[in-house]
């Protein structure tokens, strides 16, 4: 279930590259490589004078504070802390395929292993 989890914490932006097969019009994946995290979040901006989130105002229109008015043309850029690192996953040997190599007995030059074991 930890592969899950980790395909879970993935946020647009995050750039991945993944292992797997597609059949009958579902994605099995057998192995993820997480290259790029995406750190920067953008959220509704928080208003000058009351500190409240504010709201949108409409489709391009910018953001709007309820209470008192404020008015602010773009979002704010926040940098977060992520749970997963850049590396390769796997998924765990009960749910791998017979003919799936583990990451283990892989060669991946200076990449970072997760093993899943």
């Amino acid at each position: 279930k930890g592969f899950r989890a980790i395909i879970r914490e993935l946020r647009i932006g995050d750039e991945v590259t993944v292992y797997g097969s597609l059949k009958e019009g579902t994605l099995n994946l057998e192995k993820i490589e997480l290259r790029e995290l995406n750190l920067v979040v953008e959220r509704n901006p928080k208003c000058n004078k009351c500190g409240r989130n504010m709201e949108s105002a409409g489709r391009s229109q910018g953001y709007r504070c309820k209470r008192c008015g404020t008015f602010s043309a773009v979002k704010d850029k926040v940098t977060v802390e992520r749970a997963i690192e850049t590396g390769l996953y796997e998924v765990p040997p009960v749910a791998r395929r017979h003919i799936s190599k583990p990451l283990v007995r892989m060669r991946m030059g200076d990449k970072i292993i997760h093993p899943s074991r």
